[in-house]
């Protein structure tokens, strides 16, 4: 009777390591595996992501996101994947700024209240 428990304790155990190897149940990050090296226009392109050994994966990459919502994985040590990063950067930041100064709905400036002396 031990012997069945013993038994059924390791199948348990091995079966727990299994899953556990294979990433089920764990939140393990989707990783590139290979970088491309084909040029990605840049009007592909709506965003990027990094990704390295901080998050778990092997490779550093660059993670580009297509507007067609495609990963395209690439080199971040490569000077056009350099170039492209710094666009997409500026793009968001003409964007936010542009939201700061967005005029009012309706095109009046607001309307201040006077100050009584």
């Amino acid at each position: 009777m031990a012997l069945r428990l013993h038994l059924l304790l390791l199948l348990l155990a091995a079966t727990l390591l299994i899953a556990r190897a294979q990433g089920i149940g764990s939140s393990a990050p989707d990783c590139c595996l290979k970088n491309s090296r084909k040029a990605l226009p840049s009007s592909w392109v709506k965003s990027y992501s990094l990704q390295g050994p901080e998050l778990g994966c092997l490779l550093r990459a660059v993670v580009f996101t297509t507007k067609r919502n495609k990963k395209i994985c690439a080199s971040p040590t490569d000077p056009a994947v350099q170039k492209l990063m710094q666009n997409l950067d500026k793009k968001v930041k003409d964007k936010d700024k542009k939201k700061r100064h967005a005029p009012r709905p309706g095109g009046r400036p607001k309307r201040q209240k006077r100050q009584r002396v």
